[in-house]
């Protein structure tokens, strides 16, 4: 067999076989936030490696007696020599609000894995899998176990060596990664390279390849009644608020204390002027100015459903600056704010407790035990009423343009007459960084296939466009079976 008999099959069989087993596999649910479906589909997952031969499976359980979610652990490896890969992924999906999901004034299923036409962007539409995790991180996962199995059916053997790694727990910030890592590190030194399955057309069939992450440090922020003012473990009659201070404000008061929003500049002693933070390099610089050339900020906007970028010194962000300042500034989002009442009418109350959710970014080179440091110290000698509780984290992960994996994968690119736009780095992040500082293992992500509305409410994957530009799921399974030849021209040992 060659790989255009794998291709044709692909071709061919798409829509009679490998859509159903993505359909069946994006219906469970899997949300890591609340656990409803967590195990089960780890389990799916995991009879899924044992059925395309794989060896030593199994769920690692490396959280002990902590809230946590199993990695879905295999190997599928060879006498020959070949490369051997690093597949991580998640099986974890965000939460769903079903009275948001809503096409055309009917309800979706937001685990239906139902087909729609849609108009992703004004005059891009066509045929579209609508579910919470087509997009993230589930359609290309199960796309990519398409392409093993059709390997082994039709060649009885991969091009390359695999390790499988995946995770629960992605989108609680991989708060056990690192450990996994620790205690995996023996068997995931064999590997030569990570590879992370991702939709990575934009809305137009333009290829977007990010070079790196940034890093991220979740946080909470609770401010209860206690010695400093406040009612103690209860509310009470908001009449009393001439004599009683409140939480909600003190709390507010501290959240405008760590950022000036308006020109996304965080306040927090150290941060801003952290001397690691060397900001864009040359060749970072040189792949801004490309970008800037091929991308229309207008579209963009469009894209993400604003009207307008922040203004920073009375002008609105735009080109290089805007770019700069996404990707290599740091950052901070309050995610959500929960205490007193929020319901229909009124209740005339002073809570005694409030929390805020928040997300911290690092840019390349910031480190994760620094950045804690600092925001332990601004809120416990100017807000010592204010309880930090800090979640996972891990910093950002950066790769060359010239890096032969990197090279490898853009190769690929061009096979489908994709010319690749490079970003120097993702605006979100994955854990990245700890597989490139714990095992010096290098990482690219991506593929060919249009999705998006990743964490919202319609989240959907193209199945068929009606823009030849713009490819789907069956393009991106193409695209990974040609990767996995390639990596195994390119990075095998001599």
């Amino acid at each position: 067999m060659t790989l255009i008999d794998i291709l044709n099959y692909i071709d061919s069989n798409f829509t009679e076989r490998h859509l159903g087993k993505i359909q069946e596999f994006i219906k469970q649910p899997s949300i890591s936030a609340t656990g409803e479906g967590v195990r089960e589909t780890a389990e799916i997952l995991l009879r899924k490696i044992e059925s395309l031969g794989g060896t030593n499976v199994h769920l690692a359980e490396t959280m002990g007696e902590e809230f946590g979610h199993p990695q879905v652990y295999g190997e599928i490896k060879s006498p020959k020599n070949k490369p051997t890969i690093l597949f991580y992924s998640m099986y974890d999906v965000q939460p769903v609000y079903p009275d948001k999901w809503i096409l055309n004034s009917k309800k979706i299923n937001p685990f239906g894995a139902e087909i729609h036409e849609y108009e992703w962007f004004p005059g891009f539409s066509g045929k579209c899998l609508m579910n919470r995790g087509v997009m993230n991180q589930k359609g290309p996962t199960m796309a990519a176990f398409n392409v093993l199995e059709t390997f082994l059916e039709l060649e009885g053997e991969l091009p390359v060596n695999l390790i499988f790694a995946i995770e629960g727990e992605e989108e609680l910030g991989s708060p056990h990664m690192l450990k996994f890592i620790q205690e995996y590190k023996e068997q995931l030194k064999s590997c030569t390279a990570v590879y992370f399955p991702m939709f990575f057309e934009n809305y137009d069939g333009q290829i977007r390849f990010y070079l790196g992450v940034r890093g991220v440090i979740e946080a909470k922020l609770w401010c209860r009644g206690g010695s400093w003012g406040g009612p103690i473990n209860r509310n009470i009659h908001s009449s009393s608020s001439g004599l009683v201070e409140n939480p909600i404000f003190r709390l507010i008061e501290a959240l405008n204390s760590l950022k000036n929003d308006k020109n996304n500049e965080i306040l927090v002693k150290g941060i801003m002027d952290d001397p690691k933070i060397i900001g864009p390099s040359s060749e970072d610089l040189e792949i801004i100015h490309q970008l800037v050339k091929n991308l229309n900020f207008r579209d963009l906007k469009e894209a993400m459903g604003v009207n307008k970028f922040r203004d920073i010194q009375g002008k609105e962000l735009d080109g290089e600056k805007a770019i700069i300042e996404q990707l290599f500034t740091p950052g901070l989002s309050i995610n959500g704010i929960e205490g007193g009442y929020y319901g229909e009418g009124g209740m005339t109350i002073i809570p005694h407790e409030v929390h805020a959710n928040l997300d911290i970014r690092l840019p390349p080179f910031q480190e994760v035990d620094y950045v804690k440091n600092c925001y332990k110290r601004h809120l416990s000698e100017n807000f010592p009423m204010i309880e930090l509780i800090f979640g996972p984290g891990y910093g950002a992960g950066k790769m060359s343009p010239s890096h032969p994996l990197i090279q490898a994968t853009k190769t690929v690119y061009k096979k489908f007459n994709k010319i690749p736009l490079f970003y120097p780095l993702l605006a979100g992040s994955a854990p990245f960084s700890l597989f490139q500082n714990k095992l010096n293992l290098p990482f690219v992500y991506g593929g060919l296939g249009h999705a998006g509305r990743a964490h919202s409410p319609l989240e959907y994957a193209v199945l068929e466009s009606h823009d030849p530009r713009v490819g789907g799921i069956k393009e991106f399974e193409k695209f990974f079976a040609t990767l996995l030849v390639e990596f195994h021209t390119k990075l095998s040992k001599n």
